[in-house]
């Protein structure tokens, strides 16, 4: 383990990174130094900085990523029109959104762009929505969305993913209590009793 440590403060990996690592993932540090040196370099080389907590995360998420369902995952995103550029891109934002199955990445993207008719670019520059819940998190608070819109009590170019990141309180404080003559209708649909998502 002491190589290991030694080579990433080397290589320009912080302390405290270090020791989050050896507290939440202790396996990663107690590989073989040839493996670690050669998932460094490729992280590296993937614009990330060692010095930020970021390039750990990344360093999880590869390791728990086999050659082949990295791909799968790569290849989910092709599928749907993304270039390599703009999947690399979101992965350097949110390296865990990676950990997500194929089958999760593909039923994200099909609520996002066929149901709800928005940006694809969106998503890849919000890749924490993909760790979220379609069924508790997505699906409600887009209703609330979508009805917000059509009602013009929504702005057209508000941001889309940011209703996302709110916890339920400050959500249906912002996006339903406020709106005094439409708020029961608003509740409903967040809780699944109004009309479904087109």
């Amino acid at each position: 383990m002491k190589p290991n440590v030694e080579f990433l403060l080397d290589f320009g990996v912080t302390p405290s990174s270090i020791y989050r690592l050896l507290t939440t993932r202790p396996s990663m540090i107690c590989c073989t130094t040839t493996n670690l040196k050669k998932l460094v370099e490729e992280i590296k080389e993937l614009g990330f900085d060692p010095s930020k907590y970021n390039f750990c995360v990344a360093l999880l998420t590869k390791r728990a990523i086999t050659k082949s369902q990295w791909v799968a995952k790569v290849d989910a995103f092709k599928n749907w029109g993304f270039s390599e550029d703009q999947i690399f891109n979101a992965f350097k934002k949110q390296p865990s959104f990676m950990l997500r199955s194929p089958d999760k990445l593909n039923a994200v993207m099909h609520f996002w762009i066929k149901q709800l008719g928005w940006d694809p670019l969106l998503l890849l520059a919000a890749p924490d929505l993909f760790g979220f819940s379609l069924e508790k998190r997505l699906i409600p608070r887009a209703s609330v969305v979508q009805y917000l819109l059509s009602k013009g009590l929504m702005k057209k170019d508000a941001s889309l993913t940011t209703p996302f990141y709110f916890t339920d309180e400050l959500f249906l404080q912002k996006y339903v209590n406020r709106f005094d003559e439409e708020a029961y209708r608003l509740l409903k649909l967040y809780q699944g009793e109004g009309a479904s998502i087109r």
